[in-house]
């Protein structure tokens, strides 16, 4: 395996095994989510059903998202033709949430952490995984794909 795929393994791992962090939150007590959102300067937590649901359905979608990105990590050979997609949903991602985030008015940290790195992390698997079919020739081959159709 090549310097690059190793990186891009590693990398995916990483961001997958972070999303999968999101799994814990889905589980907060309504109390806890609303002492932290407090904690993290947004103002009181809306006492709606709506907000709790979006809270926790966020949560759970960030996690299957993250199970997608560590399998596609573990499984590199078999899955890697996904990187590409997964690259790319990264860059749109990162850019639709840095609009949000300004249009929502959400404080500057907040900001600084989310679109703008999520948009990098996907620039950063396009190229590992651009330079990883560099060092082997054939794309598809490289990544695991059966060619002999």
């Amino acid at each position: 395996m090549n310097i690059y795929k190793i990186w891009l393994q590693r990398i995916l791992c990483l961001i997958g095994a972070g999303l999968l962090v999101a799994t814990i939150p889905v589980f907060f007590p309504v109390s806890l989510m609303a002492t932290m959102h407090g904690w993290l300067g947004l103002g009181d937590l809306p006492d709606a059903p709506i907000t709790i649901y979006l809270a926790r359905s966020t949560s759970l979608l960030y996690a299957v998202h993250g199970s997608i990105m560590l399998t596609t990590g573990l499984r590199i050979k078999e899955l890697g033709a996904l990187v590409p997609l997964l690259g790319w949903i990264h860059v749109v991602i990162g850019l639709v949430m840095l609009g949000v985030d300004l249009n929502a008015g959400m404080p500057w940290y907040w900001t600084a952490v989310e679109g703008v790195p999520i948009s990098l992390a996907g620039l950063l698997l396009l190229w590992l995984w651009k330079e990883s079919q560099k060092q082997t020739g054939d794309g598809a081959h490289s990544m695991g794909l059966d060619t002999k159709a």
